[in-house]
C-alpha cells in the first residue's frame, strides 16, 4: 500500500470514527465496536440458541416471530420484509411443501429461515448469495454457522456464495440438485431489469410444472410518502412479465412504499 492510499484509507476511518461518535455518543460507539467486534466469535452459540427455539416453532406467526425478534449476542437475522407480505408467501409456500427449494439473494437471513421451516422435514434448501452484492450486500463468512443452523435435522442446506448471474454458480446449483427439481424459486438477488430478468429466465428451468416462483421488490415506491426499500428495476419488469401470464401479488397496505411479493406458478 503506497502513501496515498494509506492517507485515503486513515482518512475514511477517521471520518467513520466522527460519524460513529455524532450517532452513538463515545459509550455507546464503544459499546457498538465491542459488539460487533464479538460477533464472529459468537456466532457458533446463537446457532446453536437458535437451533433450540426454532425446534419449538409451529405455526407461521411463530415462524416469523422467531425471524424478525431474534437477535442473540446482537446478532440479528431480520428479513428485509413487510411481515404481511411475507406471511402470505409462506402460506402458498407451505401449501406446496417443498422437497427442493432455491432462494437467490439471502442476505440478512430471516426469510431463508422461514422458508426451511415451511418446506418438507427432509427438504433440500439451497442459497446462492453474492458477497458484497450491490443489493442486500451478501453476509459475511461467520454467519455461515448460524444460517447452517436453520435446517431441521434432517434437511439439507447448501449455501452458494456467488454470483447468481455466472455460468459455474448455476451449474454448481444444477450439481447440488442431482435432477431433483426445484418446488420453489425465490429471486430477491440482483434489481437491475436486466439482473432480475437473468435469474428469472436462467433458474426457471430448473422449476417444476405447478411449481411456485416468486419475486421480492415488485411494488414501486409511492410518489407522497418515502421509501423503505429501493426495489431498483423489479417493478418495471414485474409489469412486463405480468402482461403474458396470470400472476398474483402481495403488497401490504399498510408500506410506506415499495416491497410487494409477486407470484407466478410454473
Amino acid at each position: 500500500m503506497n502513501t496515498a492510499q494509506t492517507s485515503l484509507r486513515v482518512s475514511t476511518l477517521v471520518s467513520r470514527g466522527r460519524r460513529g461518535i455524532d450517532r452513538y455518543g463515545w459509550r455507546a460507539l464503544s459499546k457498538e465496536v465491542f459488539v460487533r467486534s464479538s460477533r464472529p466469535a459468537l456466532a457458533p452459540l446463537a446457532a446453536h440458541q437458535l437451533h433450540r427455539r426454532a425446534a419449538n416453532v409451529q405455526s407461521i406467526d411463530e415462524i416469523l416471530d422467531l425471524a424478525f425478534e431474534f437477535k442473540p449476542c446482537g446478532i440479528s437475522i431480520r428479513p428485509c420484509q413487510s411481515r404481511w407480505e411475507i406471511r402470505h408467501l409462506l402460506e402458498e409456500v407451505a401449501n406446496v411443501r417443498p422437497r427442493a427449494m432455491l432462494e437467490i439473494g439471502t442476505a440478512t437471513g430471516g426469510s431463508l429461515l422461514a422458508f426451511t421451516r415451511v418446506s418438507a422435514p427432509d427438504a433440500h434448501v439451497l442459497s446462492v448469495d453474492l458477497p458484497h452484492g450491490a443489493f442486500g450486500g451478501g453476509y459475511p463468512m461467520w454467519k455461515v454457522p448460524l444460517y447452517k443452523a436453520f435446517a431441521t435435522d434432517h434437511q439439507r442446506l447448501d449455501l452458494i456464495r456467488g454470483n447468481s448471474h455466472s455460468q459455474q454458480t448455476f451449474a454448481e446449483v444444477e450439481a447440488r440438485l442431482k435432477g431433483r427439481p426445484l418446488d420453489f424459486l425465490f429471486i430477491d438477488g440482483d434489481h437491475t431489469y436486466d439482473g432480475v430478468q437473468a435469474d428469472f429466465e436462467q433458474y426457471k428451468s430448473l422449476v417444476r410444472p405447478g411449481g411456485l416462483i416468486a419475486f421480492h421488490d415488485i411494488a414501486p415506491p409511492h410518489s407522497d410518502s418515502a421509501a423503505i426499500d429501493d426495489p431498483g428495476d423489479v417493478p418495471q419488469f414485474w409489469t412486463d412479465l405480468t402482461a403474458r401470464q396470470p400472476s398474483r401479488a402481495f403488497i401490504d397496505p399498510n408500506s410506506r412504499g415499495c416491497f410487494g411479493i409477486g407470484v407466478l406458478t410454473a
